[in-house]
């Protein structure tokens, strides 16, 4: 078994048999895991390139999200600020409709005093008026009978007496 020739067969084999391993050793390295890792490294660099592209858009997406927020609270801002302007405008027109209402009423209330003073100016006119009229009417009665002062007093107050008997009728039928 344990032959010079077989030991000489089995060196002989074994050297064979590493001088093969290392021809297919250099051959593999040389031809298939030489580009083999080429590959690997380029898909590792490729896959951090992405991954680092991923983690820019991340953060740039993150940005413009903060970005939105920053307009949407300035937006908010920017809408209260308004709501409150219109609310102050409203309250100073508020005022100056009101400030406008009390000029107009007061000045209705002037031109009604007016009214009145004239109605008052017109009815002492007509009053006047009558009591010359009535005066008339009291000289036509007495005339050509000598008056003293105190008959033409009788006579006046006579004839009011009549003039108000006539007329007192007349006011309360229209007023009940």
């Amino acid at each position: 078994m344990f032959t010079p020739e077989a030991m000489a067969s089995y060196a002989v084999a074994a050297i064979f048999t590493l001088i093969n391993l290392f021809i297919s050793y250099f051959v593999l390295k040389r031809f298939l895991f030489k580009p083999i890792l080429k590959l690997l490294r380029k898909r590792r660099d490729s896959v951090e390139g992405d991954l680092s592209e991923a983690e820019k858009r991340l953060t740039e997406a993150q940005d413009k999200l903060s970005t939105a927020d920053l307009r949407l609270d300035h937006s908010a801002q920017e809408a209260a600020e308004i709501i409150t302007t219109a609310r102050s405008q409203a309250e100073v027109q508020r005022e100056a409709i009101l400030s406008e209402a009390k000029k107009e009423a007061a000045s209705m209330l002037a031109r009604a005093d007016g009214e009145i003073d004239r109605m008052r100016v017109t009815m002492l006119n007509d009053i006047r008026n009558e009591v010359a009229d009535l005066s008339v009417a009291i000289a036509s009665k007495v005339i050509g009978k000598v008056m003293d002062e105190k008959h033409q007093l009788q006579l006046v107050d006579q004839f009011l007496d009549e003039e108000m008997s006539k007329r007192q009728p007349a006011q309360d039928g229209g007023e009940g």
